[in-house]
C-alpha cells in the first residue's frame, strides 16, 4: 500500500510540475505584407527549451500565432517580422535590430486562456528619431 501511495504522489507532483497551456499572441503594427512573423516564449538563455511558432504575413493587418504547451508560470514572449525569411532577427553593425520586433517580459502563463497583444516596433527608426 505504501508503494502505491508513493507512486500516486510522484505522479501528482510530475503532473503539477509539467502543467502547460496554449498562448495566443496577436501581433500588431505590421507595416509590410511580406515575410513571416516569428513568435517564441521562454528564456533566451535556454533557447533549446523555447516554444516557437511562425505565420506568413499576407497583409498589414494583425497576425495571430498560437504557441502550444507553454509551461505555466512567468515567461518572456519574443516577436519579430522576418522580412527576408532567413529565420533570424537581422541586426546592423551595432547589433541594433533592423527588422520589426518587440518583447513582452515576465508575463504570467496560467491554466486556461492566455492571450497577449504585442505591437511590432522598428528599433532602428526609433533610435534615429532621437
Amino acid at each position: 500500500m505504501k508503494i502505491i501511495g508513493i507512486f500516486a504522489a510522484l505522479g501528482l507532483s510530475i503532473s503539477l510540475y509539467g502543467q502547460s497551456a496554449d498562448v495566443t499572441v496577436v501581433v500588431k503594427g505590421i507595416k509590410e505584407a511580406k515575410g513571416k512573423v516569428m513568435v517564441a516564449a521562454g528564456d533566451k538563455a535556454k533557447s533549446q527549451e523555447m516554444i516557437g511558432e511562425m505565420a506568413a504575413v499576407t497583409s498589414t493587418g494583425d497576425v495571430v500565432c498560437v504557441l502550444k504547451n507553454v509551461p505555466v508560470g512567468k515567461t518572456n514572449i519574443y516577436v519579430y517580422q522576418d522580412l527576408n525569411e532567413n529565420f533570424r532577427l537581422d541586426m546592423d553593425e551595432q547589433h541594433i535590430p533592423i527588422e520589426p520586433c518587440n518583447t513582452k517580459e515576465k508575463v504570467t502563463i496560467k491554466d486556461g486562456e492566455n492571450k497577449f497583444e504585442i505591437k511590432l516596433i522598428n528599433v532602428k527608426e526609433m533610435m534615429e528619431k532621437r
